[in-house]
């Protein structure tokens, strides 16, 4: 099992995820895209298989589309450990 996630050193648990969405800001002509971030641990997506996560984090860093801060630390697959199962 996999997350998205990216560091944080300002958040409490020094990591933000990903819950898999993405928002539409701007305009009519050419909406941009904002990256939605997990409140909870409840809403943090996983995923099953490595490649899967391992993409969306490359689509998420590297898409013109989405409006990211480039100082942002990047987002990268997570691999969640085995004991915590499902629950990320």
């Amino acid at each position: 099992m996999y997350v998205i996630g990216r560091l944080a050193p300002d958040h409490p648990s020094g990591c933000v995820y990903w819950d898999g969405w993405t928002k539409v800001e701007g305009g009519p002509d050419i909406p941009t895209f904002s990256i939605g971030e997990a409140g909870r641990h409840e809403d943090v997506r996983v995923f099953g298989s490595a490649d899967i996560a391992a993409g969306l984090a490359l689509w998420l860093n590297t898409s013109p589309a989405l409006k990211r801060n480039p100082l942002a630390p990047l987002w990268r697959a997570m691999p969640i450990p085995a004991e915590f199962g499902s629950a990320a």
